[in-house]
């Protein structure tokens, strides 16, 4: 079974004006099956393989004068010098566009070598698992399934996948293979204790010398695996909000995991009543309300979404920022909710009387009304039925 993707139509538009596209994203996210049903005339060459990898890296030359029609080079990572001589081929003729189609699933990796290589040349997008709004139209999946099962495209086209044996060859696949392109473990039991831990760490500030003790070993190696995860998009690090840029950066950022699937897996959540008992299943909604706000409202971690944090400890879990509005949104893991329960009572007058933009604030709640609810002066809304949201000012 075919699941539309909405970035579907933003990737045409790129092909037809660029001579090379790029779409980073986890594995399995769909990338391939996703450009192979775009570009169906297109060649397809999958650098997965070893012998191919090493024949482009290699003879990069050689192995791209092979293409004379659109070409899809799936796993681009694997020969890193691919890029350079991509500019060379592209500059020979910079009105062939949407030939070259790439894809790569280490972000940070990928966006070095192309801004030594081929800026100004490419277009960019990432492709996050699926979310509310992809689901939604095929009555036959269950969209309150998503929070816990997560967004990873064959576990909702092929109804016989058990959850449990994906995400367990899931991991160890990912060890196995990218892990070890990115950093060097030298033990994978303290690493798969690591994910475990940061999954109950997950929408907490990130405190390495804590996470350390609890495995055994030095933050440093810490930090160097945290790193790899985010290079990998399987985590994001976000940011608090400050006026001052350079404090963002600075300051100490919270961990979420980009597909909630993963995350309830890790906390050996493997089917819906798990999840609905779980001790973390606030914290698990509040990282399904951060991968919502990603995938289907295109906010960007750090760039456009932040989270706030007083001297005081008072938290609110998400700022957005878009244009000349401000959104500030709680996630509750609660059909009811009181005004008492939240801090936005408190934060809103700061951001209102400091600001010139409009600021909205909203509660991310599971009720399952399909319109906003008033809540006195705020608006509760389910980010599963919820695909547009941010026009209500409260």
């Amino acid at each position: 079974m075919w699941i539309e993707r909405k970035i579907s139509n933003k990737i045409n538009i790129l092909s037809s004006s660029r001579p090379a596209i790029l779409i980073t994203g986890v594995r399995q996210a769909g990338k391939s099956s996703l450009l192979k049903r775009l570009f169906q005339n297109a060649s397809y060459v999958t650098l997965d393989h070893i012998a191919k990898a090493e024949h482009a890296e290699q003879n990069p030359h050689s192995f791209l004068s092979a293409f004379n029609s659109p070409v899809l080079l799936d796993e681009i990572q694997y020969a890193p010098s691919l890029f350079r001589e991509l500019k060379i081929f592209i500059d020979e003729n910079r009105e062939k566009y949407g030939h070259w189609i790439l894809t790569g699933s280490q972000k940070f990796q990928l966006m070095k070598n192309i801004s030594e290589s081929l800026a100004g040349r490419i277009g960019i997008l990432t492709l996050e698992t699926l979310c509310a709004e992809e689901i939604k139209p095929y009555s036959q999946m269950r969209l309150e399934d998503l929070p816990w099962k997560g967004g990873y495209p064959e576990l909702w086209s092929n109804p016989h996948l058990d959850v449990t044996f994906f995400f367990e060859d899931y991991v160890q696949t990912y060890l196995e293979r990218d892990l070890k392109s990115l950093i060097n473990v030298t033990n994978l039991r303290d690493f798969q204790r690591c994910m475990k831990i940061l999954a109950t760490r997950v929408g907490q500030i990130v405190n390495y010398t804590d996470i350390a003790k609890d495995i055994g070993i030095s933050p440093v190696t810490i930090k160097n695996w945290i790193n790899a995860l985010e290079c990998s998009g399987i985590i994001y690090m976000l940011s608090p909000y400050y006026k001052n840029m350079g404090k963002r950066l600075i300051k100490t950022p919270k961990l979420f995991f980009s597909d909630n699937g993963l995350l309830c897996h890790l906390l050996d959540i493997n089917h819906e009543e798990d999840y609905l008992h779980h001790l973390y299943r606030g914290q698990i909604w509040e990282n399904f309300v951060f991968t919502e706000l990603v995938k289907t409202h295109n906010f960007i971690p750090n760039k456009s979404m932040f989270f706030y944090r007083d001297q005081n400890g008072v938290e609110i879990d998400f700022v957005l920022e878009k244009k000349q509005k401000i959104s500030l949104i709680e996630a509750k893991h609660s059909e009811k909710i009181t005004t008492k329960k939240l801090n936005l009572k408190k934060i809103v007058p700061l951001f209102a009387g400091d600001s010139k933009s409009t600021v909205n604030a909203y509660v991310a709640c599971t009720t399952h009304e399909k319109t906003l609810v008033e809540l006195k002066q705020y608006s509760m809304f389910n980010p599963l039925y919820c695909t547009q949201v941010f026009h209500h000012q409260a």
